[in-house]
């Protein structure tokens, strides 16, 4: 690419930057996970354009790929749910006491 080659000290640093990057305790590395998870969440709640629109910081970069994995994590929690919503509504009725279940209905009023 016609540029001068990194000098043995600033390779090294490079290669330990990204050595570290790789460890799940890297901060870095959590900031990004946790900013990720949030948009998948906001995927589901608001769907993936409107999530673009709202992309976390530092994440822009990756934008067309997030955006392909947000779709793809909707379809499939759509999915999940048209195939297995039965199930999942009988588990929870038994997990929640009808007491419970009134309550709620009053309060979403």
């Amino acid at each position: 690419m016609g540029l001068a080659a990194l000098s043995s000290e600033n390779t090294s640093s490079l290669t330990g930057q990204l050595e570290n990057i790789a460890k799940k305790e890297n901060c870095v590395r959590s900031v990004i996970d946790q900013r990720i998870h949030l948009f998948l969440k906001c995927c589901l709640v608001l769907g993936v354009q409107r999530s673009l629109l709202d992309l976390p910081g530092g994440l822009t970069l990756i934008e067309a790929e997030l955006a392909e994995l947000g779709q793809k994590f909707v379809n499939l929690t759509h999915h999940n749910q048209q195939v297995f919503g039965p199930y999942y509504t009988e588990i929870l009725k038994t997990l929640v006491s009808p007491t419970q279940a009134l309550s709620a209905k009053v309060e979403s009023l």
